[in-house]
Parts: C-alpha cells; structure tokens; sequence
C-alpha cells in the first residue's frame, strides 16, 4: 500500500499544479519562432491626416507632419533592434500575404487619413495603400496597431523630439 501512495503522490502534485484558471484564450507558446530578419529588409510608410507623415527606412529618414507650419524631414535612421521588432511584427500579421482590406470598409472622413505601404523583404516588394476605415476586421485592425506600433518607435527616438513642434491641429 506504501508503494502504491509513492508513485501516485507525484502524479497528484502534477495534477495540482495545472491551474485551471489558465487563460483559454492566450496564446501558446511554441519552440517555432520569428525568421531572422532578412538583410534586404526596408519598408516606408506613409500615413496620418492628409498622408503627411513617413517613416522611410530605405532612405533613413523621417517626415513630421508640424499641420500649420508644413511639414519637416530629418535622417532619422532606425536601428537594427528597432527594424528587427517591426519585421517580426509584420510576420506575425502576414503583411506579405493576401490581406483583408475591402475597399467597402473603408470611408471617407473629414480630415481624410491615408496609409500607404512600401515593403521590401526577402527578395520580394509589396505596396498597397489605403483611407479610413469604418469598419476594423482582423486585418485593418492589424494595419492600425502597426502603424500606431511604428510611430511609438519613431516619437520616442530622441532626435525625433528634437524637431520642432506641431503647431495648430485638424479639425
């Protein structure tokens, strides 16, 4: 009886360490990870009220949309790190595949936004463009976070705050 308490009190501490609280919901976890970055990968983005703001990282630089006093551009190069976390968010949302942005989602507002793509990786280029949306699927919501994922970067960048600021705004 001693015997049988030894191998089954193991198993019951297993059992009673699985929480069963655990988040259904969260992703997995899994020994599969991001590719590496490929060496020919560069992308621009423009975006924002009007389309006036971009993040060019083929030609390191930056423009700032400053509203009333026009806009500014400065070499504003983005770091390997930085190039690398955007790259393996584009991986994660399949940027390079065939993305879900029905014209009929998108609407016009006043002021109008546009957003549009330039990417270059792995020996493959990709562009495409869109305005607001009005509706967010998966994909145009993943375009969204991405693009507000890469101006957080870009503001956060110290010769970035170094440029003068906005003045006025959009109504």
């Amino acid at each position: 009886m001693e015997r049988i308490y030894i191998i089954l009190l193991p198993i019951l501490f297993l059992f009673s360490s699985c929480s069963s609280d655990e988040d259904l919901g969260s992703p997995i976890l899994s020994d599969v990870s991001t590719p590496a970055m490929p060496t020919d990968f560069e992308f621009s983005l423009t975006y924002g009220t009007y389309g006036k703001q971009k993040v060019d990282t083929f030609n390191d630089t930056i423009i700032k949309d400053l509203v009333i006093d026009g806009t500014i551009e400065a070499e504003i190069p983005l770091t390997v790190e930085e190039k690398n976390l955007i790259y393996n968010e584009m991986i994660r949302i399949n940027i390079m595949g065939d993305l879900d942005i029905d014209r009929e989602l998108q609407c016009a507002t006043e002021p109008p936004s546009f957003t549009s793509w330039h990417i270059k990786m792995s020996g493959e280029t990709k562009e495409f463009s869109y305005t607001n949306f009005c509706e967010y699927n998966g994909d145009a919501k993943n375009l969204m976070n991405l693009e507000n994922y890469i101006h957080k970067i870009v503001v956060a960048k110290e010769e970035y705050q170094e440029l003068p600021d906005l003045n006025g705004g959009y109504e």
